[in-house]
């Protein structure tokens, strides 16, 4: 079936910020064209936002989404995309409120530090830390779910990597859109094969690789989760991977379910074709993102209880 009307949107979306965004290295403007993508997702109704607190050294305030009638015992950390050089909490803010609705969660967003200021381990840092911080405000790590898009799709991996290393009590469920598993960027063949990208391109990938991990090999499991051991992987908690058709991430997701399902992991994948990376940043204006997240929170409440 071919992409709905409404999703073309992102196609010119992400076209735009493609040809717009500054070839120079100005990390400034690259990251206020990238905070357009806050156009492309709906206000969930019966959603209210608080700023607040926690500990690390976070840019900024995090921001706790919270959806009327929601489980008050489960909440969604939610790690936002942008290649670890962009996105906020504003950039991301619509489309945490509908996973948060459709999961029946609180949401915790992180506005984790960003390259090329902070490189590696600074976003995992900072998410690991707000991970402790719901644990400490008393959320069971059974009903605690990780989740972000593309590099946040990554975190959503790689912190639960890091929390069972630090003998953190592991979260409950994962969900990663369109997630960037390999950052070493060789061993996707979607990389190079994804013609009908819209937004990403091998130098783009590389330029934002190389501002995160200076002086580090990008192959690092907490950095590249499809470089963990089968035995570290086991250790994990359920995932939800989705992926898109048109998206030069797309093998990264497929590689990471693949192994986690060897690992002996619950995972399931969904692949929707022909669509955009992080095709879920249409929530509540195309079908096939509407229908992804309802999905996913169908799958959350029955592997959580929310």
């Amino acid at each position: 079936m071919a992409p709905s009307n409404e999703a073309e949107y992102l196609v010119n979306l992400f076209k735009t910020i493609s040809q717009i965004t500054p070839s120079d290295g100005n990390v400034a403007l690259e990251r206020a064209t990238y905070e357009s993508v806050t156009t492309a997702a709906s206000e969930v109704p019966d959603v209210s936002y608080e700023d607040i607190k926690i500990s690390g050294v976070q840019r900024g305030p995090a921001k706790l989404v919270k959806p009327v009638g929601a489980s008050k015992k489960h909440a969604i950390l939610f790690m936002h995309g942008g290649g670890y050089s962009f996105g906020s909490l504003d950039s991301h803010r619509k489309l945490c409120a509908h996973l948060a609705h459709s999961c029946n969660t609180l949401a915790l967003m992180v506005d984790y530090r960003l390259t090329p200021e902070h490189p590696y381990p600074a976003a995992l840092d900072d998410c690991v830390a707000a991970y402790e911080w719901l644990i400490k405000q008393g959320f069971e790590g059974k009903n605690v779910i990780t989740c972000g898009d593309s590099c946040g799709g990554g975190l959503t991996t790689t912190v639960s990597l890091k929390v069972l290393r630090d003998s953190l009590p592991r979260p409950g469920a994962a969900i990663s859109l369109s997630p960037w598993y390999d950052v070493a960027c060789k061993d996707s063949p979607s990389l190079t094969k994804a013609k009908n990208d819209a937004l990403g391109t091998m130098e783009g990938m590389y330029k934002i690789r190389d501002r995160y991990c200076v002086g580090v090999d990008p192959s690092d499991p907490l950095i590249s989760a499809t470089s963990a051991s089968t035995e570290e992987l086991s250790k994990l908690q359920p995932h939800w991977i989705s992926c898109a058709g048109y998206d030069m991430l797309l093998d990264d997701g497929v590689r990471m379910a693949e192994k986690l399902q060897k690992a002996g992991v619950e995972t399931v994948l969904k692949v929707q074709p022909e669509m955009q990376h992080v095709f879920e940043f249409m929530a509540g204006r195309a079908p096939e993102s509407d229908a992804s997240i309802k999905e996913i929170g169908a799958w959350v409440r029955k592997t959580v209880g929310s």
